[in-house]
Parts: C-alpha cells; sequence; structure tokens
C-alpha cells in the first residue's frame, strides 16, 4: 500500500481553488449590502441613507471613482447608485473592499453573513 502525502501547499492551492468557486456565486441584494454595511460600521448610517434615496455614493466610493481613469468614473458612479446586487467578485466590490483594507477572509463573511438579512 502506497501512502501519499500532499504538501501544505498543494492543499493550499486546493483550498483556495474551492474558494474561488464559491466567491463566484456570493450575492447580496442591495438592501442587503446597506444593512450590513451600516451594521458594521463600514459606512455611517447617514451615507447608507443618502446612498439608499440615489442620492449620494459614501465617502470611500466617491474617492475609489476618483482613482478611476476619466471615461470609466461615471458608469461605476451609475452601477453604484443603480445596483440591484452586489457581486462578490464584481470588480467595483474588490476595489471597494481593498480600498478599505479589508481581506477576502472579512469580505467572504460579509456576504456570508449578509446574504441571510
Amino acid at each position: 500500500m502506497t501512502t501519499i502525502y500532499r504538501s501544505q501547499a498543494s492543499k493550499d492551492a486546493e483550498v483556495s481553488a474551492q474558494m474561488a468557486t464559491v466567491r463566484v456565486q456570493m450575492r447580496l441584494t442591495f438592501s442587503q449590502l446597506l444593512i450590513g454595511l451600516v451594521t458594521e460600521g463600514w459606512i455611517t448610517e447617514a451615507e447608507g441613507d443618502a446612498w439608499l434615496t440615489g442620492n449620494a455614493l459614501p465617502a470611500s466610493a466617491v474617492a475609489l471613482v476618483g482613482t478611476l481613469p476619466a471615461p470609466a468614473q461615471f458608469a461605476a458612479r451609475a452601477r453604484m447608485l443603480r445596483m440591484s446586487e452586489a457581486v462578490r467578485m464584481d470588480p467595483l466590490v474588490v476595489a471597494l473592499a481593498a480600498a478599505e483594507g479589508k481581506t477576502d477572509a472579512e469580505i467572504d463573511t460579509f456576504f456570508t453573513t449578509y446574504s441571510g438579512v
């Protein structure tokens, strides 16, 4: 009988691949997203209210949009202001989270937690 030992790197790669598959499927409705962001303190309630009405984006989103190339800024604002769902692996979601210093694990936990709200 032959025993095969897998390296830790191999195990880590397998877990990473499994998480990538799960992340592609993670979604939140707009209301779930806002409830989570305000509850976690990632945006203020005032920012959440303004975003909810479609009149303004949170300061962190405005700052991120300002770093994009000029031709992409309007599209980013439009996508964020009229979002129907937040997709975990959407480049804007990933960029916003990274700009706030959130780790992949924190974002995964956020999506998992607030998908049930």
